[in-house]
């Protein structure tokens, strides 16, 4: 992308802050009418998925919906580059060595944990790089204008830390390596931390780095406010960013309290990320610009304003190179009416999400501490021959482990991984003593979500 366009669409994004809702709703009626032109002319897989539908019909609830699996069963057809496919994508992902590096020297490459259910891959072009890049700022940038948070960001040499699962291509990990690769200014001044070391190396690493800015699982964020709190943690953001799991009210206000800073909840997703992000009122604003949102229930019919849908299909309206189209997400959202005290004209809504319970355990030397639900079901998602997983604490020191497998590798094999792993995981942490058990049933989605809730414990709390 040339740098006038990049600045037309960055130019774009921060005017539709103060717009109206009729010209927002034009703006993305007009995305919309140029992806789905697009994407019929472009991709094979659309081309053939809505062919029944003529030409000039533009109304989103005419087109067939998608699934992950379908598009990830599709994906040569699917991507508009003939040049991408699947085998060499999957290459790609396999080598760590290519983490933060771009396919083709032109595409970014991100997979998800299968926070869903399963893993996905998604291939991200210029346009979608600056959206994600720039849409979060215009909410976040006007909080860091002051005085007190200027002095505060110099102090702190405008360092950024980013907690999340690492070692793979997930849009974390993968986005922050890219960041440092391609940019001189960030190349010294974010870091990736992981939420799967002990939580007392964590808090060591916090606290030499001194981060003006703390992105990171909302679960992660909460504990570090207790440390805060405790005296074991003495940092001084400007801004932090809760992201990945679902965070109450209070929790956001204990995080301000703990740090006294500027706290912005985001919600995203791999497939697109800014999906919505937090105003100053607490309300979370959808980025309807660049993406079309649809709560819908189990038929992906649309549900009213104000009701939890049990589902919400997404458009994104900026990738080109593995175009979504009305693809379901799995999240439970709301959409209101209303309009928002701040003054903006964006959409609120609320987010069910993807849920996961923290637990708690006592280490060798006496001392509780949480594990981290993305942590843990991570250290048996990277296992190979691993399809899906739930892990339920069913006793104080007992895990048992849901497995849905692939052909990749045996049963025997594969649980013999995982149990290798999750105790390895435990000793790092300090924890010996638990029992490892295989259940006899497959992962389940939750009856009502239809979501796989991954990790949650059966204990009286």
């Amino acid at each position: 992308m040339n740098p006038i366009t990049k600045g037309k669409i960055t130019f774009e994004i921060w005017r539709a802050r103060r717009a109206t809702r009729s010209q927002i709703d034009l703006q993305q009626q007009r995305r919309l009418e140029n992806i789905l032109s697009f994407v019929r002319r472009q991709s094979r897989f659309y081309k053939q998925h809505f062919a029944d539908i003529p030409d000039e019909v533009t109304n989103l609830e005419a087109f067939p919906p998608v699934t992950k699996s379908v598009l990830m069963e599709n994906f040569d057809d699917v991507v508009t580059d003939t040049a991408v496919t699947k085998a060499e994508i999957d290459e790609f992902v396999a080598d760590e060595a290519t983490i933060g590096t771009r396919f083709l020297d032109r595409y970014p490459v991100w997979v998800t944990s299968g926070t869903t259910g399963e893993p996905g891959i998604f291939v991200q072009d210029e346009t979608a790089l600056t959206i994600l890049n720039v849409v979060p700022d215009r909410w976040t940038l006007p909080v860091l204008l002051g005085v007190e948070q200027f002095s505060r960001i110099v102090k702190n040499g405008a360092r950024g830390a980013e907690i999340a699962v690492t070692g793979g291509h997930f849009a974390g990990a993968s986005g922050v390596a890219l960041m440092r690769r391609e940019s001189t200014f960030y190349r010294n001044r974010i870091e990736m931390l992981s939420p799967m070391q002990p939580m007392s190396d964590l808090i060591d690493k916090l606290n030499r780095y001194q981060p003006a800015f703390l992105v990171g699982y909302s679960t992660v964020l909460v504990e570090l406010a207790q440390a805060q709190r405790d005296g074991r943690l003495d940092l001084n953001p400007v801004f932090i960013a809760p992201t990945a799991e679902p965070i109450s009210g209070p929790e956001k206000q204990e995080l301000v309290r703990a740090f006294d800073c500027a706290v912005r909840e985001i919600y995203g997703a791999t497939e697109f990320f800014p999906i919505a992000v937090e105003c100053e009122h607490g309300n979370l604003h959808a980025n309807t610009d660049w993406v079309v949102l649809e709560p819908v229930d189990e038929e992906y019919q649309p549900v009213e304003f104000g009701e939890p849908s049990e589902t919400v299909l997404i458009t994104n309206l900026a990738n080109r190179i593995q175009p979504l189209v009305r693809y379901d997400l799995g999240d439970s959202i709301t959409m209101y009416e209303e309009r928002c005290p701040c003054g903006s004209a964006f959409p609120i809504i609320e987010v069910e999400g993807r849920q996961g319970d923290v637990l708690r355990f006592e280490t060798n030397d006496g001392e509780e501490i949480p594990i981290f639900p993305l942590a843990l079901s991570s250290v048996v998602e990277e296992v190979s021959g691993v399809h899906r997983t739930q892990i339920v604490r069913t006793a104080p020191d007992t895990l048992q482990v849901r497995i849905e497998g692939t052909s990749d590798m045996t049963e025997r094999d594969v649980w013999e991984q995982v149990e290798q792993n999750l105790h390895s995981f435990l000793r790092n942490q300090g924890i010996s003593g638990v029992a490892i058990e295989a259940a006899s049933e497959a992962p389940q989605r939750n009856t009502r979500s239809g979501k796989f809730r991954h990790v949650w414990s059966e204990l009286e709390r």
